[in-house]
């Protein structure tokens, strides 16, 4: 694929964003150097089948702090990167306060992790005529998928604030990508 022979895949180059932006040292550390060396690959769980969740404050994915772990539960589809073998960390997007107003600008939250704890995917989709399997999109089944606290990215309620700070740049990137793709070009 075009996009990976030059280091620019979906969803790694948003996620490395991400991590650049709202990761702590740490997390850059052990999730961002290795990315940005493409020496593993990343998934993005945002979409899921029952909202329309191209609007981060329509996700129903719920996110609930237990001791050490926050124990997440939610259905998401067109999970960008989850079936690939190298893939090694995923950040999820679901909400910690259910009773929270959907426009606060803090109701969803990310969350990354290398191991989410074994979530069950259901099979791969192809995008635009493409089937990327095992590579590309997934839908995943996350059941009570326990993650440490301290893969939490950025704060509790500050999800949706990264949801902003990744989808923008993310949609330049997939219609730039969608161009190369289709072997189109802009007219002048």
């Amino acid at each position: 694929m075009a996009s990976e022979s030059v280091h620019c895949s979906a969803p790694d180059t948003g996620n490395m964003e991400v991590l650049a932006r709202y990761g702590t040292p740490e997390q850059q550390r052990r999730w961002l150097a290795p990315l940005l060396d493409g020496g593993i690959r990343s998934a993005f769980a945002m979409t899921e089948p029952a909202v329309a969740s191209s609007d981060a404050t329509n996700i129903q994915s719920s996110i609930t702090r237990d001791g050490d772990s926050y124990v997440i539960n939610g259905r998401k589809w067109w999970t960008s990167g989850a079936g690939d073998p190298r893939c090694e960390i995923l950040i999820f997007m679901g909400k910690t306060n259910p009773e929270a107003s959907r426009h606060k600008p803090a109701v969803h939250d990310s969350r990354a992790d290398e191991d989410t704890g074994h979530p069950s995917r259901s099979g791969a989709y192809p995008c635009f005529g493409y089937d990327d399997a095992p590579h590309g999109h997934a839908e995943v089944d996350f059941v009570n998928v326990r993650v440490p606290v301290e893969n939490l990215l950025l704060g509790e309620g500050r999800g949706f604030e990264i949801a902003q700070g990744r989808l923008g740049p993310g949609r330049i990137h997939h219609c730039m990508r969608t161009i190369v793709r289709r072997g189109t070009r802009p007219s002048n």
